[in-house]
């Protein structure tokens, strides 16, 4: 997914590329973090690593520069792994019955990666014994309170309930980070670009992008080409 500070002019593309003033990179842009009520972009999350990805949160003024092929973070970002992840999973704790493996209590907001074995490990405690239960979890999003996380292929849907297309862009206005337009791609084999006013919006979830105007009027939208 690419984020553009403004399609009018010079386009700048933000592209999965995120780097350090030094020059390390350090990841590649999957979200957008969005105040739905204000349409501003308030953090970017940036996955790092391959096999092993962990996603961190990256607030969107620690972004110094934007160029076609990569962004880069304020110098005062002196440690990327210090940033907090983008999801947390805990242990929760039922009642006080829950019991967790060695008898130690299942206590709430406990690192999931605390506990072993792992789920239905067959044989615990002992060899014959039913499967071990794993513990109920909770997931935690670090993030603002009311925003959203926005991802590449999120569903845009028209007012009157039709799928229009899936988000591929924002266009972004540079002084104030608030989305004016964004991009949608239709079709599978052969894809067609509309640009779609932020003003459409009705409502922002994480899987979807509701519009306030019929499918009708998006299929009157010339189709985008990148210049």
């Amino acid at each position: 997914m690419c984020l553009e500070s403004n399609y009018k002019k010079e386009p700048k593309c933000l592209h999965r590329m995120e780097n350090t003033s030094d020059g390390k990179e350090v990841g590649k842009i999957n979200r957008f973090i969005l105040d739905p009520e204000t349409q501003e972009v308030t953090h970017v999350v940036v996955e790092k690593g391959w096999l092993l990805s962990e996603d961190k949160v990256v607030p969107f003024d620690k972004v110094r520069s934007v160029t076609e092929d990569k962004v880069v973070l304020n110098e005062d970002i002196n440690d990327f792994n210090q940033l907090p992840p983008f999801e947390e999973t805990h242990f929760i704790r039922a009642d006080h019955n829950d019991v967790g493996p060695g008898g130690n209590l299942v206590y709430q907001n406990t690192p999931a990666y605390y506990w072993y074995p792992t789920q239905r490990y067959p044989g615990y405690p002992a060899y014959g014994l039913a499967p071990y239960t794993w513990p109920p979890t909770e997931t935690k999003q670090n993030i603002p309170a009311n925003t959203i996380a926005l991802k590449e292929g999120t569903n845009v849907m028209s007012s009157d309930g039709q799928h229009v297309g899936d988000v591929e862009r924002l266009f972004v206005e540079p002084n104030s980070n608030r989305s004016t337009h964004f991009l949608i791609s239709q079709g599978v084999f052969f894809k067609d670009h509309k640009l779609v006013s932020a003003n459409w919006i009705r409502s922002v979830t994480e899987d979807k992008v509701q519009l306030n105007v019929p499918a009708k009027i998006l299929e009157r939208l010339p189709s985008y080409k990148d210049t």
